[in-house]
């Protein structure tokens, strides 16, 4: 199949943006960022100069709404983004729009975009609704695929990077290199694609240099790559113009890459933004330093997640997670001294058992910190394909989450979340869906106080 020659090309994008779990964040809006990065790839390449893209977000019960828009627009091309909370949507969206224009090119990215998820029992067969796959990071891989001449399956063949559906499982293109310099990528916030007044999102680098069996974060290749300062520094100046009330930092961990942390913290000395609005990141317990301190402090209000998952270390061995009890406990009092944290842990998780899981529970309880449980969830490149066979995992195929496990039965299960809804309510916390929050139960010193200067 041709691309048309008389009229500029067209590329409809399409996502599901979801609503918070419980209206956690009240009148925050959390505007869906994977899909405009790909936008903006679309437009910062000059090779693609009159292309006309259309983005296209509807609620998840609007499967119709979304056809016709997608069929409207009268694109040559359609790009699905796709997550957890957004997959069976996406996936039905795309079935409906192959039955009405059989030939118009259909390709998936996004963290669920994978061969494994693909080919669970309700979403298969994957040839039937998509042409290619987009596993990794698609901003380069987008332009590539704008540019080909036609869509025929030698033309998906040549560009690096894909995997393609067949009637008897799945092609690899070849091998495409991780990018290198991570400026190339282009800023939505610089195309003026982000709304005005929404949260924004701060990336400094990708991939991750651990590989926790229940995470799916990033791949340990590449990760010592980041965004320069400059770079960041002209994000955060974007911030500010788009009004942005707080900046969720989308990296593995504020300081698991410590390139990118001293650019950040350079930019922000340059812009002083983070200053001025809510700051949201990850960070790993075990390996903070004095500098990290410092810069919470210097940016004033900041909301840190603090990955414990469990506190038995042969429960985490078994998920290849690095695990330091005597540093972890240390470094959770210091971040408390400094600012607001919240204890991360995750229920059902393969392996554990309900008492394994609230001694857990309670000892997270006794440190200066809000606490957080999560639902394990089976995410593509995590626990999706890096289980071990005798965990004996059962799942729901449309959230993902955990039925039954090794250490775990669904009647286990089942008791546990009851109990972290009573719980987590009584203490005056949140029940969602899919997490259980529990509210600190004591005011935070000043860190320098705390260390006598």
């Amino acid at each position: 199949m041709s691309l048309p020659t008389t009229r500029a090309r067209r590329v409809a994008l399409v996502c599901l943006t979801p609503r918070p779990d419980a209206q956690e964040l009240g009148h925050l809006r959390l505007p869906s960022f994977g899909i405009r990065r790909i936008h903006a790839a679309l437009l910062g390449d000059p090779d693609l100069a009159g292309l006309q893209v259309a983005q296209i977000d509807r609620r998840a019960d609007d499967l119709e709404g979304y056809l016709e828009e997608i069929l409207a627009f009268e694109p040559d091309l359609v790009g699905f983004s796709i997550y957890v909370w957004s997959a069976p949507a996406m996936i039905e969206v795309a079935r409906r729009l192959r039955r009405h224009r059989p030939r118009l090119p259909i390709v998936f990215g996004g963290p669920s975009a994978r061969s494994a998820f693909f080919d669970l029992e309700p979403y298969g067969p994957a040839h039937g609704y998509l042409d290619a796959v987009v596993e990794g990071d698609g901003e380069e891989i987008i332009q590539d695929i704008a540019k080909l001449p036609s869509f025929e399956r030698t033309a998906w063949e040549s560009v690096r990077g894909l995997t393609l559906p067949t009637e008897t499982g799945w092609f690899r293109t070849e091998r495409r290199p991780q990018i290198a310099s991570l400026d190339r990528i282009a800023s939505p916030y610089a195309h003026g694609l982000m709304p005005q007044g929404g949260v924004a999102y701060l990336e400094t680098f990708r991939g991750c240099p651990l590989s926790c069996r229940f995470c799916e974060w990033g791949s340990k290749e590449n990760t010592k790559a980041a965004f320069s300062a400059d770079y960041v520094a002209g994000e955060l100046e974007a911030f500010r113009r788009h009004e942005a009330p707080a900046v969720f930092l989308l990296d593995a961990g504020l300081n698991l890459n410590i390139g990118a942390f001293r650019n950040l913290r350079i930019a922000n000395q340059r812009s002083g933004f983070l200053k001025e609005t809510l700051f949201w990141a990850e960070i790993y317990p075990s390996i903070v330093r004095d500098e990290h301190l410092a810069f919470i402090e210097e940016i004033g209000t900041a909301y840190l997640g603090v990955g414990m998952q469990s506190m038995d270390p042969a429960v985490l061995r078994l998920h290849d997670r690095p695990s330091d009890s005597p540093r972890f406990e240390a470094a959770v009092r210091a971040l408390a001294a400094v600012t607001n944290i919240e204890l991360q842990i995750i229920a059902a998780l393969p392996g554990d058992t309900p008492e394994g899981f609230f001694r857990t529970l309670d000892y997270a309880l006794s440190l200066p910190a809000n606490v957080r449980v999560y639902h394990c969830l089976v995410l593509p490149d995590a626990l999706l394909t890096r289980s071990r066979p005798e965990w004996n995992i059962r799942f729901d195929t449309e959230t993902m989450t955990i039925r039954s496990c090794e250490g775990w039965s669904e009647e286990a299960v089942a008791r546990t979340r009851q109990e972290l809804r009573r719980r987590s309510l009584a203490a005056g916390g949140k029940a969602g869906e899919f997490w259980w929050a529990f509210p600190r139960r004591e005011e935070r010193p000043s860190w320098r106080r705390a260390a006598g200067q």
